[in-house]
């Protein structure tokens, strides 16, 4: 799963380089602005489309798979 972090100050987009294998707050810098960023992933929910729906606002829910077909 490919995981991107918007900054809400500046706007830059940020994709996460590193699997996350377990829920909890995942730490980033903006590299424009240089805040620090916070998001947290929630444990999975039973069902694949119930996750899409609650993180697509939030995270580019793209994967290499799915953009190449």
């Amino acid at each position: 799963m490919r995981i991107t972090i918007t900054c809400e100050d500046c706007g830059r987009r940020h994709r996460l380089e590193r699997s996350v294998e377990q829920p909890g707050p995942i730490w980033i810098v903006c590299h424009d602005c240089e805040l620090p960023l916070r998001a947290v992933l929630e444990e999975t929910p039973q069902s694949n489309e119930r996750f899409r729906e609650v993180w697509s606002e939030v995270l580019d829910m793209t994967s290499s798979s799915s953009a190449s077909a």
